[in-house]
């Protein structure tokens, strides 16, 4: 019986292996690198998002909010400049800071005493001073439906909160308790948005406020770690950049088993 010649030029499997390993290993790592490097860095900064305010700083970045699709409000109107007294959509805006989120659009707001009121179709809304709600009103508590508009009238013993609703005008006890219909011995001036350069400059600031507040750094870090923040492909290639890691990892500590020196046996 014959042996058959061994094959002196064969490699065993593990130097073919490392022969394959070794490049793709090289390769995947300086492909990912930066990829790497920006989901390492999300990651800290997601992971200390309280501590850093990033789930409420607003983006503010025009370009980033087109991006996301977020339009301006539909409805701006700015009722008083000093200090700021605005509305976009159903957002009421005090100093330059939203205070009140409506049930429906805004349709006016206003400084009555040491309050403010603002209104939509079907609500009223009383705010002090600062901002803070003490009190909404709507069917229930007896007031006028179909709400349109409404203006204070001077009077001797002060101001007259009155509403123009689709069934007529509607006048308010000083305590914005009770509401009566009734027609006024004079015109009233139903209030309107101002329209003049420094309102327009205003609302061009206040569109972006607007748009803001639909978009926090936590939600763009959140979108940036995990790629959805360009679709369906960044999730893709944030996978392929996970499968890449896993594989770096498995060739890797083969490579350093196979290049460790072998103990010898002692005999």
């Amino acid at each position: 019986m014959t042996n058959k010649p061994r094959h002196p030029h064969r490699k065993p499997l593990w130097q073919k292996l490392a022969k394959i390993f070794r490049p793709w290993h090289r390769r995947l790592g300086i492909a990912s690198a930066l990829l790497v490097v920006m989901v390492a860095a999300s990651g800290i900064l997601i992971n200390h998002s309280n501590d850093f305010k990033l789930d409420t700083a607003h983006v503010h970045q025009g370009w980033l909010l087109d991006h996301y699709g977020i339009k301006a409000p539909g409805q701006l109107a700015i009722y008083a400049t000093q200090p700021l007294l605005a509305a976009s959509d159903n957002l009421l805006w005090l100093k330059n800071k939203p205070v009140l989120e409506a049930q429906g659009p805004l349709l006016g707001a206003i400084s009555y005493g040491e309050h403010y009121v603002a209104i939509d179709t079907q609500h009223l809304y009383l705010l002090d001073k600062d901002g803070a709600l003490l009190e909404q009103q709507g069917r229930a508590t007896g007031l006028p439906q179909d709400l349109r508009a409404l203006a204070l009238l001077p009077t001797g013993d002060g101001e007259q909160l009155w509403l123009n609703t689709a069934t007529g005008s509607y006048l308010s006890d000083s305590d914005l308790i009770e509401w009566q219909a009734a027609k006024p011995l004079v015109a009233i001036d139903w209030q309107a948005p101002l329209a003049n350069e420094e309102s327009e400059a205003i609302g061009h600031d206040l569109s972006l406020k607007a748009r803001a507040m639909h978009l926090s750094w936590e939600r763009v870090l959140l979108d940036l770690h995990s790629g959805r923040i360009v679709g369906l492909p960044g999730s893709l290639m944030m996978d392929l950049v996970a499968l890449s890691l896993i594989f770096m990892a498995i060739s890797g500590l083969y490579l350093w088993q196979q290049a460790k020196p072998k103990k010898r046996k002692i005999k």
